[in-house]
């Protein structure tokens, strides 16, 4: 979710003026926000492209800014279906993972394709083997 995030772009409309790092941004400005670019951001991520499900440990993320990782965007204009994608997601992984090992099949590159929402391009082509007892 932090590597390859659903919601990769998203635009806001500023509502009043304000300045963003040196730029002065007028009101009814459209800001384009990419989370993609976020979640690979050093200053919030410590080797941030490899893929570490420990760094969202308590002492772990301490210091980190709470909005630093938003594969669903945030607020009040953020993806109504977050709740139960998460829900699903880790109903099926839990199941999948009980019963199968995967594997990446060799020489089956993931390539991000970038639409309304993120995906492999081609699909994610792995291989399963049960796991036994």
């Amino acid at each position: 979710m932090r590597l390859f995030p659903p919601i990769w772009i998203f635009a806001r409309e500023t509502l009043r003026p304000d300045t963003l790092g040196p730029y002065l941004v007028p009101a009814g400005a459209t800001v384009s926000l990419c989370p993609w670019s976020m979640h690979r951001d050093p200053r919030f991520w410590d080797d941030p492209e490899s893929f570490d499900p420990d760094r969202f440990l308590p002492e772990r993320s301490r210091s980190r800014p709470p909005l630093a990782c938003v594969p669903f965007s945030a607020g009040p204009r953020g993806c109504m279906g977050q709740p139960f994608a998460t829900m699903e997601l880790q109903i099926i992984i839990a199941m999948v993972a009980a019963r199968y090992a995967l594997e990446p099949v060799a020489g089956r590159e993931v390539v991000p394709e970038p639409h309304v929402t993120l995906r492999p391009r081609g699909g994610l082509w792995m291989r399963l083997r049960e796991r036994k007892g």
